[in-house]
C-alpha cells in the first residue's frame, strides 16, 4: 500500500455558523486494548445508505453545495466480514503494508489483529497512545503520550527498544528508512499541553531525530515550549510546525534553513485539535500546513504560495501528488489543487468526518452519522455510503475493497464484493 493515512476521531463534532448553514442547505434541497476472548464474529451485510453529494469546482456558494443525487440508490456491495470486540477505548487503527495485520491502539496499549478473520495476535503494555503509529515491514513505532516511544515487533508485540523524550509525544513518527532517520514531536504529558510557565519561563518541548536503532542522532528545542503539532519530510528536508511557527531543517544534522512566525502567515488560527494523524505533507514545491481556518503552502524557501479556506475549519487531511484532500467541519470533503490552492470539488457528506483515508486512488470516508462512504478522488463523486452501527471513531483502507474501523468498542471488517 502507498500514499496512505488513516484517520481518527478527535473530538465530536462542534456546530459553527457555518456547518449550521450547511446543514440547512441540505435539508431544502434534498476498539492495545485487552480483549475479552480474542475471537471475531462473522456478521452479515449492513444496510446500503443514500450516496452523498458532489459539486463542480466552479461552484463556490453554499446554495449550490446541497445534495443532488440523495434519490439515487447506489448499491455498495459492502459487506461486515468479521467483529472483533476490544476492551477499553480504542484511539487509533492502522493496517500493516502488507495488509494481513490491523494494529489497534487507545487507553490499554496496543493490539495486531489479523486482518483475514479478525483474531487479536498479541497485545502489548504501552503508556496510552492518542497518535498513530508507524507501521514498516517488520517494526511498529509507537508513540506514547508519557514520552515513550515504543519500537515493538510486528510479528509477536515484543519490545526491540524505546526512546523516553522528556514530555508527552504529540506527532505520527515518520520513518524514513532509506535514511536511517525516525522523526517524533513531543510537547504533551498525560494528554494536557505543557506551554508557558509565568510570563518568560517555558517547559522545554522537543522534535527528536532518531537513528532506526533508536538511538537519538539529533534535536531541536522548540521556542517559547510550543508543542509539536506536525512534522514532513521531503528528501533532506524536515518541515516542523507549532501553533505559532513553521521552521525548515536539514534531516541530516537539524540544521535550521528558515523559520516562519505568526506576524508572517496566519498561525495564530493554528488549528489545536488532537494530533491523531497526519496533517502536514511536503513535496518538491514545499510544504502544506493547515491552520484553523485553511491550509498555506509554503515553498522550499519559506516563501508563501497560496492559501486555501474551506467553508468551515479543517480537520482531516491526505495527500496525493498534485491534490491534497481535506476534511471540513461542515460535513464535506474538498480536494485542493496543490499548485494554485484552487478548490477542484466539494463533496457534502452526511455527518461530521471521522475518518478520511487513502489508498492509491480510493478515497474512505467514516462519519459520525454512522455511514461508511467511498468517493471517486478524481471527481469527487460519491462511489456509496453503507450504513453502521455507530459512529465511526477511526479506521483504515487496504486498496478500493477493505475498510477497517472502530465503532463503539467494536474492530470491524468491511469487503466490497
Amino acid at each position: 500500500m502507498t500514499g496512505k493515512e488513516s484517520e481518527a476521531r478527535s473530538e465530536p463534532h462542534r456546530w459553527t455558523r457555518r456547518g449550521f448553514a450547511s446543514l440547512l442547505a441540505g435539508a431544502v434541497s434534498a476498539g492495545c486494548l485487552r480483549t475479552g476472548t480474542g475471537d471475531a464474529t462473522p456478521t452479515a451485510s449492513g444496510t446500503d445508505a443514500p450516496p452523498g453529494t458532489t459539486e463542480a469546482a466552479a461552484a463556490t456558494a453554499i446554495d449550490e453545495n446541497a445534495a443532488t443525487n440523495a434519490d439515487t440508490d447506489t448499491p455498495s456491495g459492502l459487506g461486515e466480514a468479521w467483529a472483533t470486540d476490544l476492551s477499553g477505548r480504542t484511539n487509533v487503527v492502522r493496517v500493516a503494508p502488507d495488509g494481513d495485520t490491523v494494529i489497534v491502539g487507545g487507553l490499554e496499549g496496543i493490539s495486531a489483529v489479523s486482518a483475514a478473520d479478525g483474531t487479536v495476535a498479541w497485545t502489548t503494555d504501552t503508556s496510552m497512545l492518542f497518535t498513530l503509529p508507524a507501521v514498516t515491514a517488520s517494526t511498529v513505532y509507537a508513540p506514547g503520550d508519557d514520552g515513550t516511544l515504543y519500537a515493538l515487533s510486528q510479528s509477536d508485540g515484543s519490545t526491540r527498544w524505546t526512546f523516553e523524550a522528556e514530555t508527552g509525544l504529540t506527532t505520527v513518527p515518520l520513518a524514513v528508512t532509506e535514511r536511517d532517520r525516525l522523526i517524533v514531536g513531543a510537547g504533551e504529558t498525560g494528554g494536557r499541553t505543557v506551554g508557558a510557565v509565568g510570563e518568560s519561563e517555558y517547559d522545554p518541548t522537543y522534535l527528536y531525530a532518531l537513528d532506526m536503532t533508536g538511538t537519538e542522532v539529533w534535536s531541536i528545542e522548540t521556542a517559547n515550549g510550543d508543542p509539536v503539532s506536525a512534522v514532513a519530510v521531503h528528501d533532506d528536508r524536515l518541515y516542523l510546525r507549532t501553533y505559532n511557527r513553521i521552521e525548515a531543517h536539514s534531516l541530516s544534522d537539524g540544521t535550521r534553513t528558515w523559520r516562519v512566525g505568526p506576524h508572517d502567515v496566519q498561525w495564530e488560527n493554528i488549528s489545536r485539535t488532537p494530533y491523531r494523524a497526519r496533517r502536514m505533507f511536503a513535496d518538491e514545491n514545499g510544504v502544506y500546513a493547515p491552520t484553523r481556518d485553511g491550509i498555506t503552502a509554503l515553498a522550499p524557501d519559506g516563501t508563501k504560495r497560496w492559501r486555501f479556506e474551506p467553508f468551515d475549519s479543517p480537520s482531516r487531511y491526505q495527500y496525493a501528488p498534485g491534490t491534497l484532500f481535506v476534511g471540513a467541519e461542515d460535513n464535506a470533503v474538498y480536494a485542493v489543487d496543490t499548485a494554485d490552492g484552487s478548490r477542484r470539488w466539494r463533496t457534502q457528506l452526511d455527518g461530521a468526518v471521522n475518518v478520511l483515508v487513502r489508498d492509491g486512488e480510493a478515497l474512505w470516508t467514516g462519519t459520525e452519522a454512522a455511514t461508511i462512504g467511498q468517493l471517486d478522488a478524481e471527481s469527487g463523486e460519491q462511489v456509496f455510503t453503507h450504513g453502521v452501527a455507530d459512529a465511526v471513531a477511526a479506521g483504515d483502507a487496504v486498496g478500493a475493497t477493505e475498510f477497517f474501523c472502530m465503532t463503539g468498542q467494536t474492530l470491524s471488517k468491511y469487503e466490497r464484493r
